[in-house]
């Protein structure tokens, strides 16, 4: 070997060392504990979970104690002054009526109310505005429900033109939900351990848990239009019967 050749040696002989180094920081970095460590934590930090999700019913029957009558007034005129004021006087004689059977004045809510122009299409001519209808609608809540019956009657007989429906509802029930949801919940458990026994697992504490239910009381519907008075003076007699109050729930438990 000459002289010459020496640094041309040299420099590949520097070269695979370098190569040499860089592949071994590589290899370290991959397999060095610091990467280990991070896959370990990905590891344990999703443990398997053993868990059981079931689902419960609580059923109360009760007893209504309020009715909440929905009532109308449709007026129709020519112009809007018209048609305001006759829908407004017929609405004041509505509530001076049911307010003689002693519903309190927070009892009686506007529920709607809504002016409408009318229109005419003359042939091969634009819309033509011939008059306004004005519709205003009236929540009456009757707690006395042995006067639900002269309520109607008399909103009718003073000028209510349509009755949309009448409901008995639970004016109060928060008793009842907690005893619906007590027995939901016991309903629940008593899945779980019956499902547990039979897996020969044993029962652990609750997860999550959700709840649902209510009740929704048959409306009593009506449709007694304009002139309905005229041929009726006196309402039907209504029975509130009985109401359900239903709660489900669904729990998730752990198993040991």
């Amino acid at each position: 070997m000459g002289t010459s050749d020496a640094p041309k040696k040299f420099a590949q002989l520097a070269g695979g060392v370098f190569l040499l180094c860089a592949a071994s920081v590589m290899i370290w970095q991959m397999t060095g504990p610091s990467w280990f460590k991070n896959i370990k934590a990905e590891v344990t930090a999703q443990p398997y979970a053993r868990t059981i999700s079931v689902s419960g019913e609580g059923k109360v029957t009760s007893k209504p104690d309020m009715g909440v009558i929905t009532l109308a007034v449709v007026a129709q005129g020519k112009t809007v002054k018209a048609v305001t004021q006759d829908g407004n006087t017929r609405m004041t004689a509505i509530t001076d009526a049911v307010k003689k059977f002693g519903i309190d004045p927070k009892d009686l809510v506007t529920s709607s109310y809504n002016l409408y122009p009318r229109y005419a299409y003359p042939d091969n001519s634009a819309a033509v505005i011939t008059g306004y209808e004005l519709n205003q609608g009236l929540t009456v809540k009757v707690r006395k429900l042995e006067d639900v019956d002269d309520v109607l009657d008399g909103a009718i007989t003073a000028g209510a033109n349509q009755v949309g429906q009448l409901s008995f509802e639970i004016d109060e029930d928060s008793a009842l939900m907690k005893e619906a949801r007590g027995k939901a919940f016991a309903d629940a458990k008593k899945k779980a351990d019956e499902m547990t026994a039979a897996a020969g697992v044993r029962l652990g504490r609750v997860v999550t848990f959700s709840e649902g239910g209510g009740y929704n009381p048959p409306p009593v519907y009506y449709d007694m239009m304009a002139g309905a008075k005229a041929e009726s003076s006196m309402a039907p007699s209504i029975e509130p019967g009985s109401q359900e109050l239903n709660v489900t729930v669904s729990v998730t438990y752990e198993i040991e």
